[in-house]
């Protein structure tokens, strides 16, 4: 087993958390191997290492998503098990994979949990484990990801009000466009396009539940489309989304596939975990159980064979 503690996550959280585990660990007497890292550069090669010597050991990221979705190409495919303590700003795979929020309670999953086999999203090349944000969601993640208050707000252990933040500043800036999107080789078109967000659980940004009923053991990716609306109707969307009360609205359409396709008449960036992954045109495809995760035995969701 090892530890990867992302030493920059959530404001020096990881630190702080992995104290806690690290002492609870010796006061189990549980053999495991430690790494302090302060770039994905370094938690790649650490734990590229470990993988080389023991394939099949459970990788541990104390950190954010942004830390998991850098050592998915690492793990997707593989017999390596991953475990999440969170200790991220935003802990959207905590959330969605039902992953207690509490370290300690994050580390009885790890050493009791389910092993399962998850779903992943692949887009062009790349592996993201959450969702796919493009529009209007992904340039709120590109705000928050260069500004000043994510750090204020992650001191004051707030971080998901950076977001909030963020969406109401792109709320003012943003232009929405004509997209095409061809979900299992069907066309749909669409006109004013604020945002189209593919997932495979059910929140990003923080807790906002973008596609509520996305099972990320299904098979199949939910994809949220907001459009034809205008910027005041938007604003009055927004706080419907931290319930999962927008798939009701005329101006939203849920549908949900094995293999998406996006073009836009204005190029768009699109963030897979938080993290930046490339621009509009971009082809996303469900990764049928393509990672193992430790999960609580109490979830409802079956262990199966990673393919």
């Amino acid at each position: 087993m090892l530890f990867v503690i992302n030493q920059h996550a959530g404001n020096g959280k990881g630190l702080r958390t992995w104290q806690l585990i690290e002492s609870r660990m010796q006061q189990l007497e549980i053999e495991y191997s430690s790494c302090v890292t302060a770039t994905p550069e370094e938690a790649e090669m650490h734990v590229s290492a470990h993988l080389t010597k023991y394939p099949r050991s459970t990788i541990v990221v104390l950190g954010g998503d942004g830390t998991i979705h850098r050592l998915l190409p690492i793990l997707a495919g593989t017999q390596a098990v991953l475990g999440v303590i969170p200790a991220g700003s935003g802990n959207d795979t905590a959330r969605g994979f039902h992953i207690p929020t509490e370290p300690l309670q994050a580390l009885h999953t790890i050493l009791h949990g389910r092993r399962n086999a998850v779903d992943l999203i692949q887009i062009n090349d790349k592996w993201t484990l959450t969702a796919l944000a493009t529009g209007f969601d992904a340039e709120v993640a590109e705000a928050v990801n260069q500004s000043r208050y994510k750090r204020w707000c992650n001191q004051l252990r707030i971080g998901s009000a950076a977001y909030l933040i963020g969406a109401i500043i792109t709320m003012f800036t943003f232009k929405p466009a004509r997209a095409a999107i061809t979900i299992n080789g069907t066309i749909h078109h669409y006109d004013n396009v604020w945002l189209t967000a593919i997932a495979n659980s059910s929140s990003y940004g923080g807790g906002i539940r973008i596609c509520p009923h996305a099972d990320p053991h299904d098979g199949e990716l939910d994809i949220c489309i907001v459009h034809s609306c205008t910027r005041w109707t938007l604003m009055r969307l927004f706080p419907t989304v931290f319930s999962g009360k927008h798939v009701n609205l005329p101006y939203v359409s849920m549908l949900h596939g094995h293999n998406v396709h996006i073009t836009s008449s204005i190029d768009r960036v699109a963030y897979g975990d938080g993290e930046r992954t490339g621009t509009t045109p971009l082809q996303a495809a469900v990764g049928r159980h393509k990672l193992l995760m430790l999960q609580p035995s109490s979830s409802h969701h079956y262990e199966s064979k990673i393919v």
